[in-house]
């Protein structure tokens, strides 16, 4: 029994050894198989990943947008109070950047020489004999010169005043009107109307009072009081009582007219020379640069129409000295400006309220200055004038193109500044 049992216990083992040899020299097939599977496996599933977006991404992805909504709505936004505080900021900013103080005091300089030079040259035209030729010359310089007066106060001073009082720093300050700029010109030219027409009667009053009185004190003939007569009867009373009198009175009258309305010219001119010298002197960089030219161009211009007229008054006593009088406080305006505004450039903010408001109602109101200058005291005086119809026909068309011209030089300047 023993024997047997040790038998069975051979046999057993080698059976197990031969099952374990075989089982060992499986294991490398077992182990190819599982590596093809799982290598076809992985690449299913990176196609698939590639391809085919799993619910997993899909779901990060969401959840990423999520929260960068809730990041982005949970970032609080300007409320109107700060809204309010950065349009103030905007707009109370004060200084001018890239100014150049030796550019701008040489034009300083420029402007004076320019302006008195185009105001003195028809002055100097009547008493220089070398300039009398030119005396043309000077005429059709005046007819350009309404004409650029004419643009200034289309093209600049009314768009000017348009920009200015519509500035976004102004909202709730106007009453939420529009025509102001216009409203305001038609005050102007209303306004300057009304003055030119007192001054006007109470100089022709003075005038046929005078007369009256050498009247009497000459002949001692009695002639009513002139105050007792409406104006428009005046003229046929006092020719009936002395013609030849009556002519020198009212060529007197003409002539104190006459020089009313180059005073109001000149004083509509004064007012919007300081107005455009303060804004060159507030004005820095490249655009100070066009401005100035554009204003040298202007100013010589108008100072040449302005001294055609001046030119044409007689004075009594010193007239040369007069008119250089009247051509000197011409250049010295819009010098005066640049002056005021190199002075306050520091402290001056350009879109504050208050400047905005005050430069916008006087570029209006010299809007309607100059209109009525341009109109009543230079195109309709001087093309219903006497000495203009006795003209040729030649030099009436040349006079109408010159002004035209004026007109489209100063139009086209208008682009720039």
């Amino acid at each position: 029994m023993i024997v047997l049992r040790y038998i069975a216990l051979a046999v057993f083992a080698a059976c197990a050894h031969g099952a374990g040899d075989k089982a060992i020299s499986e294991i490398p097939s077992l182990t190819e198989q599982t590596t093809r599977g799982l290598h076809t496996n992985t690449g299913h599933i990176i196609f698939q990943s590639i391809t085919e977006p799993t619910p997993t991404s899909s779901a990060n992805e969401l959840s990423t947008l999520e929260s960068d909504s809730e990041i982005a709505s949970s970032t609080p936004s300007p409320s109107p109070f700060e809204q309010a505080r950065q349009s103030d900021g905007e707009c109370m900013a004060s200084g001018v950047e890239d100014w150049d103080r030796e550019l701008q005091i040489g034009g300083v300089f420029i402007i004076l020489m320019l302006s008195f030079v185009g105001a003195m040259l028809p002055v100097m035209g009547k008493y220089v004999n070398w300039l009398r030729n030119m005396r043309r010359v000077f005429v059709v310089g005046k007819f350009f010169g309404a004409g650029v007066i004419l643009a200034t106060s289309f093209v600049h001073m009314m768009g000017a005043a348009i920009e200015t009082l519509g500035d976004s720093c102004l909202d709730g300050w106007l009453g939420g009107f529009d025509s102001w700029p216009a409203l305001l010109a038609m005050i102007a030219l209303l306004a300057m109307h009304l003055m030119e027409h007192t001054m006007g009667r109470r100089i022709a009053r003075s005038a046929l009072s005078a007369s009256a009185e050498s009247t009497q004190s000459g002949h001692g003939a009695s002639t009513p009081c002139v105050d007792d007569l409406p104006l428009k009867e005046t003229p046929s009373r006092l020719e009936s009582h002395e013609p030849s009198h009556a002519h020198a009175v009212y060529g007197h009258m003409d002539e104190h007219r006459k020089r009313l309305s180059t005073y109001v010219l000149e004083l509509g001119i004064a007012l919007h020379s300081i107005i455009v010298g303060v804004t060159l002197a507030v004005t820095g960089g490249t655009a100070f640069k066009t401005l100035l030219t554009a204003i040298s161009f202007h100013q010589f211009f108008e100072g040449m129409a302005l001294g055609t007229r001046v030119a044409a008054l007689t004075f009594n006593r010193r007239p040369f000295l007069i008119c250089m009088l009247n051509a000197s406080i011409f250049a010295l305006t819009t010098p005066l400006g640049q002056v005021i505004g190199i002075a306050v450039r520091e402290s001056f903010a350009p879109r504050a309220p208050s400047s905005l408001l005050a430069m916008g109602v006087l570029d209006a109101l010299s809007a309607g200055i100059l209109l009525y200058s341009a109109v009543a005291n230079l195109l309709v005086e001087e093309f219903a004038a006497f000495e203009f119809h006795q003209a040729s026909r030649k030099m009436r068309i040349v006079c109408f193109a010159a002004m035209y011209a004026g007109c489209a030089a100063m139009s086209v300047i208008g682009k720039w500044a």
